[in-house]
C-alpha cells in the first residue's frame, strides 16, 4: 500500500488539503484556483459482463450469448464528497418560473472544460434547416490519460471524426499526454486538432499566451493549418473580453496560424438561446468560428444532438461531458460539427491488428544474475483488432500464488513487450510459464498461446544504488555546475560518469564528461553551453558507475532549463559546402560574418551523418582577401560515408568560448570499389575455398582481407583471414569449418581492403549454406493422428550417423501414471529411406492425452545415442455418447443453484467450460462464468450477487469448449430465484493513523501518519474479530521486526504482510476476485480489507487500504483509517471499480482480502 511520502515532506498544510480532496487537478500546480476538467464527480461502474472474474482459470472466449448486452447506467456515489475537491465550470440553471430557466453568474475560481445543463427548453437553441456533419468529434486532455490506437479506432467506429487535444494553459502549463495523444489519433486515421486553455485579463496576457501556445504547437511539429481553439471560460476574463481575445487572435496570425475558432459556454455569447445575453460581442470574432458548450440533458446521445441542432449558427456544438465511448474508462466531452472544420479531414486507417488470430512470445536479455527478463509479443493480430495483450506470469513453485498479470506496453515497431523481475513472483526460480492474451476491441478475452523459460538469481546487492544529482547553472557565463553526492552502493566501482546533452538537439551533442572527487566523497564537473552549441531549452544529466567488469552502471538522472545570453549585435554569417565526388573533396566557406566582435578565431566541424558524429573533425579555417574563411576536407578523412554530411560555423569569443553560429547540409556519394566474392565448400572435408577477383577501385590499397563467420554463432567464431594473390591477381584462402564450431546453417564472407593510410574498407559479402555431416541426425514427424480410433505413425526422416545406424528405436509412453506405458518400438525402413513406427493407444492401456515419443540410434558400433524427442495428443472418441449438462441444487431464497457438466467415458475430452447467465430480457445483468475441469465431473455455482442480485427467471446458456477445437452450446432453460437482501450490520471499531500517540513514530524509510494505513487497518480488523484492543502501533511492530513487508525500501505494506499478520494473530485470510466474491464475503459476516486507488479516497500514484464491514443491498460499510470523514455506506461495485492496481498491493493476484476466524 503506497502512501503519500512526497505530501509528507512538501509539509503539513499541503497533505491536509490533499486530503481533504477526493480528486486531482490538473498535472500541475500554479498559484491560480484549482482547474479541473471533467465531472470530477466519482459515478459507480457497472461491472463488467463479458468476462468472468471467478474464473478457476483464465480462459479465452469467443462466444457471446445469443443476445445483446446494454451497459447498466451509472450515478454519482457521493455528491457532498465530490462537491469539496473543488467546483468545476458549470452553468447552472436556477427555475425562474414554471416554463423558464435563468442562468446564474459562472463562480470565480472555475475553470474547466465542461458545462452543465443550460436549461431544456431553448427555444431558440434548434436549428433544423442546419446541415450537420456525418461524423461528431471529441476533446482529450491529461484526464483522459494515455488513449491507444486500439481506443481511437474503436472511437471512429462509433462515428467519432476528430478529436481537439489540449495543447496548454496559461503561460505554465503543457499537457504531458499531448504527444501521446495526438500520435495515436493521427495514426487511427482522425483529423487532429488543438485548444489553449486561457487565463488572460489583459491584451499582453492575452498575446503572451498565444505565444506559449505557438512554442508548444512547433514542438510537437504540427502544421500551421491545424486548427487551433481557444478556449475561454474563466469568469476573471470577462471584462474586456472581446478587446483581448482579439489580442490573442492577431498574435495567433502574426505567427502564421489562421485557422482559428474559439469555445466557450452558450451564456458568454450575445447570440445564444437563453433569458440573459452573455459578453461576447459574436459579430466580431463570426458565430461561425464558434464551438458552443450547452448540454440540454445530462446524457444525450449523438443522434439526438444531430436532430436537436442546438447552436446551429455556429460552427459547432459539445452537447455533453458524459458520453460513455470506451466504457470503463474516463467520460468524454462530446460534439457536432456543422462546418466540417473539426472533421473533414479524418481518413479512418485500417488497423494493423485486425485479422486471423496469432501470436508469437520471444524470451530475450534472460538475466540470471538478477532474475530478470523480458517477454517480446509479435504478429499481434485478432479478428476483432486488438485493444489490450494481456501476459499472466507464475513460476511453477507453488502453483500460482506468484500469478502476476501484465499488461504488455506497444513499441513503435508494433511488437508489445513485458519487462519481468523475479522479485515480483516471490524471488521464485526454475521454470517460469508465460501465456497470451488478448482483449479484442469487442471487449472479448481470448486466449493465443503460451511459453515457458528458466529463471535464475546470482548474488544480490544487499545495498540499493542511489545518488543525487543536481544541476547548477549560470546563463551569464555559459556554465553548468552538475554535482553527484551522497553515493549509495557503488561497491567496486572503477570511476563515475556523467553524460550531459541538450534536448533541442535530441542528444548530438552528448559528452561523457569524467567528474572530479571532492573531500566529501561527492563528484562534480563543469559544462560550457558553447560545447552544446549553445542550445536553449532542457538540458538533461545523467550519473553512471563503471563496475568491476567494465560495465556502465545507471544510477540517476536531472534536467535543468537554460537560456543563452544573447549577444548584443546578431551574429550571422552565411555557410556553404561545394563538393567534388570525383576527387572526394569539399569545400566549406563561412562568409558576410556579422556580429563576431573581438572574436578570436573561427572553427568549423564537420561530419557524415552516416557514422553519427564518431568521425567529426574541428577544422581551423583560412581567412581569404575578403573576409570570408574556407576550408578543404577529403571523405577520406569520413570514412568516405555516402549519405548527408554536415558543416557547422562557431566563432572562439574573447573568454575562449566556442559559439554557434549556423549550421548547412550536403548530400554525397562516393565512387565505390567493387569485386566479384565466391564461397565453395566441400561438406564431406569440412571446408571452404573463399575467392575475391576482379578487384576494381582498389587504387593504392595495402592488403585484403577476409573475414568469415557462421550466423548461428552471431560473429562469436569470426576470423579475419589474409588471403593469398593468385597469379591472376584475384585472392582466395581455404577456411575449415573446424575453427568455426562445425556450426551448421548460413556462413558469411566479406571482402576488405587496407588502403594507404591503414583503413579496412569494405566492398561486398557472399554467403553459403552449410550442413555438417560429422554428428548424427534425424526429424520426428508425427502422422495420422486419429482422434477416433486413438493411433498414429512416427516417421522419422533424415537418419544418418556418422558411425552407421544399425537399429532406429522409439521408446513411446503417456504422460498418464508416469512411463507405467513405455514400450520400445523398432522402426521399419520404407522405399523413400525413412522409417516407420504405428502406434496405438491400446497398446498403451488406453491412455488419452500426451504422448512422449523419442528417438534413438543403435550404432554400427554397438553404441546408443539419443537423437530428439516430441509429443502429441491422443483421443479415442465414442461418437454415440454425448456431452451431458443440466441445473442442480437450486436455492431461491439464497439466489443459488449449480450448473453441472459430464463429460462421457469414451467422448470428446473437454478443455473448458464456460456458463453464460442473466434474468433481464436485454441481458443488462449478464455474467460469465469460467471453469477448466479436472476430472470427468465439473461444477459451476450461479450466483445472484453477481447479477445485481436481482431476483427472477434466469436464463443458462452453458459452451463446452474441446480439445479438438470444436464448441458444442447447452440451453438449460430458465430458474427461478427469489434472493434475500441478507443484512449485515457493521461493526465500529476505528482508529486512525494520524492518532497523536502513533502518527509519527517511524518504522524504516517513513512514519505511521504517512504509511500506517495498513497497520491501522488491520488492527480495526483484529479488535473487531478478537473483542480485545489491538493497537496499530502493535500490528506495526510485527510487521516491520518480523516480515520484510512494512517500509523495506519503499513506504507502505504488501499483500504478504496482510496475510502474515493475520496469521499471526491466529485468524485466517482469503484472496477474492470480483465484486460478487466481495459481496459473497460481506453477507457471511467476514471483514474485507480493500486496497484502493485514485478516488475520493486517495490520489494518483498513491493508493490506500480502506476496512470494509457489514452488508446493505450491494452497499458495505467504510471505514477509512486516514480520514474518518470519509466513514460511510458505499456501493461494493464503485468500490471494485476503484481498486489498487500497484504491483505492491496485488502481488497475491488481486488487491481485496477477506479476514475471519
Amino acid at each position: 500500500m503506497k502512501k503519500k511520502d512526497l505530501i509528507f515532506y512538501a509539509g503539513a498544510a499541503v497533505l491536509m488539503a490533499v486530503s481533504a480532496q477526493g480528486v486531482s487537478a490538473d498535472e500541475l500546480v500554479s498559484n491560480e484556483a484549482t482547474t479541473t476538467e471533467g465531472n470530477q464527480v466519482q459515478a459507480e461502474k457497472a461491472p463488467e459482463v463479458a468476462v468472468a472474474e471467478k474464473s478457476v482459470a483464465p480462459v479465452a472466449s469467443n462466444y457471446v450469448a445469443p443476445a445483446n448486452v446494454t451497459e447498466q447506467p451509472v450515478a454519482p456515489v457521493n455528491k457532498a464528497a465530490a462537491s469539496e475537491s473543488g467546483t468545476p465550470s458549470v452553468e447552472k440553471a436556477t427555475e425562474a418560473s414554471t416554463t423558464e430557466k435563468e442562468e446564474t453568474p459562472l463562480p470565480s475560481n472555475t475553470g474547466s472544460t465542461t458545462f452543465f445543463n443550460t436549461g431544456a427548453h431553448a427555444p431558440a437553441g434548434r436549428s433544423t434547416d442546419v446541415a450537420v456533419q456525418p461524423k461528431s468529434f471529441v476533446d482529450v486532455s491529461s484526464h483522459n490519460g494515455d488513449i491507444s490506437i486500439g481506443d481511437y479506432r474503436t472511437l471512429a467506429n462509433k462515428g467519432v471524426g476528430g478529436v481537439v487535444v489540449k495543447l496548454t494553459e496559461d503561460t505554465w502549463y503543457k499537457n504531458p499526454n499531448a504527444e501521446n495523444q495526438i500520435r495515436n489519433a493521427q495514426a487511427a486515421g482522425l483529423q487532429v486538432s488543438t485548444y489553449h486553455f486561457s487565463r488572460y485579463t489583459s491584451e499582453e496576457a492575452a498575446r503572451a499566451e498565444a505565444r506559449f501556445y505557438i512554442a508548444e504547437a512547433q514542438r510537437l511539429n504540427l502544421p500551421k493549418n491545424t486548427l487551433m481553439v481557444n478556449d475561454f471560460e474563466d469568469a476573471k476574463m470577462q471584462p474586456n473580453i472581446n478587446r483581448n481575445t482579439q489580442a490573442w487572435a492577431d498574435e495567433m496570425r502574426k505567427n502564421g496560424y489562421t485557422n482559428l475558432m474559439f469555445y466557450t459556454s452558450a451564456s458568454w455569447l450575445d447570440e445564444n438561446n437563453l433569458r440573459k445575453k452573455g459578453p461576447v460581442n459574436t459579430a466580431q470574432f463570426g458565430l461561425q468560428n464558434f464551438w458552443v458548450a450547452q448540454y440540454p440533458s445530462p446524457k444525450l446521445s449523438v443522434n439526438d444532438a444531430k436532430s436537436l441542432r442546438y447552436n446551429g449558427k455556429a460552427g459547432a456544438w459539445q452537447f455533453t461531458s458524459q458520453a460513455e465511448l470506451l466504457p470503463g474508462k474516463h467520460l468524454f466531452d462530446h460534439s457536432v460539427d456543422y462546418t466540417g472544420r473539426f472533421t473533414a479531414n479524418a481518413k479512418p486507417a485500417a488497423d494493423p491488428t485486425e485479422g486471423s488470430l496469432s501470436g508469437k512470445i520471444d524470451i530475450v536479455n534472460n538475466d540470471t544474475m538478477t532474475g530478470r527478463f523480458d517477454v517480446v509479443i509479435s504478429n499481434v493480430k485478432a479478428p476483432n483488432g486488438v485493444r489490450t495483450v494481456s501476459v499472466p506470469i507464475w513460476s511453477e513453485t507453488g502453483g500460482q500464488d506468484d500469478l502476476v498479470w501484465y499488461t504488455a506496453n506497444r513499441q513503435a515497431n508494433g511488437t508489445y513487450i513485458v519487462n519481468v523481475k523475479a522479485e515480483n513472483h516471490k524471488n521464485s526460480t526454475g521454470l517460469y510459464n508465460v501465456h497470451l492474451y488478448y482483449v479484442q476491441n469487442n471487449g472479448q478475452m481470448t486466449g493465443v498461446g503460451g511459453t515457458t523459460t528458466t529463471v535464475a538469481i546470482g548474488k544480490k546487492n544487499q545495498t540499493p544504488v542511489s545518488a543525487d544529482l543536481t544541476i547548477a547553472k549560470s546563463e551569464k557565463d555559459g556554465t553548468f555546475t552538475i554535482t553527484a553526492k551522497n553515493l549509495q552502493g557503488f561497491d567496486g566501482y572503477k570511476e563515475v560518469k556523467i553524460p550531459f546533452w541538450s534536448h533541442a538537439n535530441g542528444m548530438k551533442d552528448i559528452i561523457w564528461y569524467t567528474p572530479s572527487r571532492q573531500a566529501d566523497g561527492s563528484y562534480t564537473v563543469t559544462a560550457k553551453a558553447s560545447d552544446h552549441e549553445n542550445a536553449d531549452g532542457k538540458y538533461e544529466a545523467q550519473v553512471f558507475y563503471v563496475d568491476a567488469q567494465g560495465q556502465n552502471k545507471f544510477v540517476k538522472k536531472a534536467f535543468i532549463d537554460y537560456t543563452a545570453t544573447k549577444p548584443a549585435n546578431a551574429v550571422a554569417a552565411d555557410l556553404t559546402i561545394t563538393k567534388s565526388e570525383k576527387d572526394g573533396t569539399f569545400t566549406i566557406t563561412a562568409k558576410n560574418l556579422q556580429g563576431f566582435d573581438g572574436y578570436k578565431e573561427v572553427k568549423i566541424p564537420f561530419w557524415s551523418h552516416a557514422n553519427g558524429m564518431k568521425d567529426i573533425i574541428w577544422y581551423t579555417p583560412t581567412r581569404q582577401a575578403d573576409g570570408s574563411y574556407t576550408v578543404t576536407a577529403k571523405a577520406s578523412d569520413h570514412e568516405n560515408a555516402d549519405g548527408k554530411y554536415e558543416a557547422q560555423v562557431f566563432y572562439v569569443d574573447a573568454k575562449g568560448q566556442n559559439k554557434f553560429v549556423k549550421k548547412v547540409f550536403i548530400d554525397y556519394t562516393a565512387s565505390k570499389p567493387s569485386a566479384d566474392l565466391t564461397i565453395t565448400k566441400s561438406e564431406k572435408d569440412g571446408t571452404f575455398t573463399i575467392t575475391a577477383k576482379d578487384l576494381q577501385g582498389f587504387d593504392g590499397y595495402k592488403e585484403v582481407k577476409i573475414p568469415f563467420w557462421s550466423h548461428a554463432n552471431g560473429m562469436k567464431d569470426i576470423i579475419w583471414y589474409t588471403p593469398t594473390r593468385q597469379a591472376d591477381g584475384s585472392y582466395t584462402v581455404t577456411a575449415k569449418a573446424s575453427d568455426h564450431e562445425n556450426a551448421d546453417g548460413k556462413y558469411e564472407a566479406q571482402v576488405f581492403y587496407v588502403d594507404a593510410q591503414g583503413q579496412n574498407k569494405f566492398v561486398k559479402k557472399a554467403f553459403i549454406d552449410y550442413k555438417n555431416q560429422s554428428r548424427p541426425t534425424g526429424t520426428l514427424l508425427i502422422q495420422n493422428n486419429n482422434k477416433d480410433t486413438g493411433t498414429f505413425d512416427v516417421i522419422i526422416k533424415d537418419v544418418y550417423s556418422p558411425k552407421g545406424v544399425q537399429t532406429v528405436q522409439v521408446p513411446t509412453w503417456s504422460d498418464k501414471d508416469g512411463q507405467d506405458d513405455i514400450r520400445w518400438y523398432e522402426a521399419t525402413r520404407q522405399a523413400n529411406g525413412d522409417y516407420k513406427v504405428s502406434v496405438k493407444a491400446s497398446d498403451h492401456k488406453n491412455s488419452t492425452g500426451k504422448y512422449h515419443v523419442h528417438l534413438y540410434y543403435i550404432q554400427n558400433d554397438g553404441s546408443r545415442i539419443g537423437i530428439g524427442t516430441t509429443t502429441t495428443d491422443v483421443e479415442v472418441r465414442n461418437a454415440m455418447t454425448k456431452t451431458q449438462a443440466a441445473i442442480k441444487n437450486v436455492n431461491a431464497t439464497n439466489g443459488t443453484y449449480t450448473v453441472a457438466v459430464d463429460q462421457a467415458p469414451q467422448g470428446r475430452q473437454i478443455k473448458n467450460i464456460r456458463v453464460a447467465a442473466w434474468s433481464k430480457a436485454h441481458q443488462e445483468n449478464l455474467y460469465w462464468y469460467s471453469a477448466t475441469p479436472t476430472g470427468m465431473h465439473t461444477e459451476i455455482t450461479v450466483s445472484a450477487n453477481n447479477h445485481g442480485n436481482e431476483a427472477g427467471n434466469y436464463t443458462t446458456h452453458v459452451y463446452v469448449d474441446y480439445k479438438d477445437g470444436g464448441v458444442e452450446g447447452f440451453n438449460l432453460g430458465q430458474t427461478a430465484l427469489s434472493p434475500r437482501n441478507q443484512k449485515v450490520n457493521p461493526q465500529t471499531t476505528y482508529y486512525s493513523q494520524r492518532d497523536p500517540r502513533w502518527a509519527g513514530k517511524y518504522y524504516g524509510v517513513s512514519n505511521v501518519d504517512q504509511s500506517g494505513c495498513v497497520p491501522t487497518s488491520l488492527a480495526m480488523t483484529f479488535t473487531d474479530i478478537l473483542g480485545k484492543t489491538i493497537l496499530p502501533t502493535t500490528v506495526a511492530d510485527y510487521l516491520y521486526n518480523n516480515t520484510d513487508s512494512f517500509n523495506k525500501g519503499e513506504a507502505g505494506t504488501d499483500s504478504d504482510g496482510i496475510v502474515a499478520a493475520t496469521r499471526n494473530w491466529g485468524l485466517k485470510s482469503q484472496l477474492i476476485n470480483g465484486a460478487g466474491g466481495i459481496a459473497e464475503a460481506l453477507m457471511a459476516g467476514k471483514h474485507v480489507l480493500a486496497a484502493v486507488g485514485n478516488s475520493q479516497f486517495t490520489s494518483d500514484p498513491y493508493t490506500h487500504e480502506l476496512v470494509l464491514h457489514g452488508y446493505d443491498n450491494g452497499r458495505t460499510y467504510v471505514r477509512d483509517p486516514y480520514n474518518s470523514g470519509n466513514n460511510g455506506w458505499y456501493s461494493i461495485n464503485y468500490l471494485h471499480s476503484i481498486k489498487s492496481k500497484d504491483p505492491m498491493d496485488n502481488k497475491l493476484g488481486a488487491p481485496f482480502f477477506s479476514i475471519f476466524a
